[in-house]
């Protein structure tokens, strides 16, 4: 797997109780292997990972469950940064968002709170990053690097 190039912040403040952090599962399989969820408590703050720009905001959903049919209703942000990368944030709080598509974000700014939307389990926030690619998806997931505390 292709590490990704840059380093990204965690989605959520320092402070923040993770009850367990899941790598591999069927979600994250495919182009979207690289992607990680971290368990939290609803209502988390979520971070901007990385300085970029908003291209997409979902956060008009409060369906939720745990099996794939309710992968459509899954409330997301996605975020383009440097060297053509691009980050996405999931399960998110219905109405949560700050910031809207077109926006400039700093690493480390609350965009939204984690929330119940979309195929989960339980409570976390998904974080996946990706590069574009000519393959079948269109897109391949990177193994996310992290800076280092």
């Amino acid at each position: 797997m292709i590490k990704s190039q840059n380093i990204y912040g965690l989605p959520f403040p320092l402070d923040t109780k993770i009850e367990l952090i899941v790598k591999e599962n069927q979600a994250h399989a495919g182009p979207f292997k690289g992607a990680i969820d971290f368990a939290v408590k609803l209502q988390t703050p979520v971070l901007a990972p990385l300085d970029g720009e908003v291209l997409e905001v979902i956060d008009s959903n409060d369906k939720f469950g745990v099996t794939e049919k309710f992968a459509p209703y899954v409330n997301f942000i996605t975020i383009k940064h440097a060297d053509n990368e691009f980050s996405q944030l999931l399960h998110l709080e219905k109405g949560s968002s700050l910031i809207r598509a077109g926006d400039e974000v700093k690493k480390g700014e609350q965009i939204a709170l984690s929330g119940n939307s979309g195929w989960m389990t339980g409570p976390h926030i998904h974080m996946f990053v990706f590069k574009l690619t000519s393959e079948r998806k269109g897109f391949k997931g990177l193994e996310i690097r992290f800076e280092k505390r």
